[in-house]
């Protein structure tokens, strides 16, 4: 019994100290560096011309 109580407690030890030593979260979604997202501008911009295309054609 000990064993497993000294065992769980080793186990959320290293948890923790694991956590800790994650970065924080990044200054804006999507970006890790506060870089701009590419993708997303990309991705943006392909759906802008989709909608303006589909407009054309009402």
């Amino acid at each position: 019994m000990t064993a497993l109580l000294v065992l769980v407690a080793a186990v959320v030890v290293v948890l923790e100290w694991n956590r800790r030593r994650q970065p924080g979260p990044p200054d804006r979604p999507g970006s890790r560096s506060g870089l701009p997202d590419r993708d997303r501008d990309r991705l943006l911009d392909d759906l802008r011309a989709v909608a303006d295309r589909a407009c054309a054609n009402w």
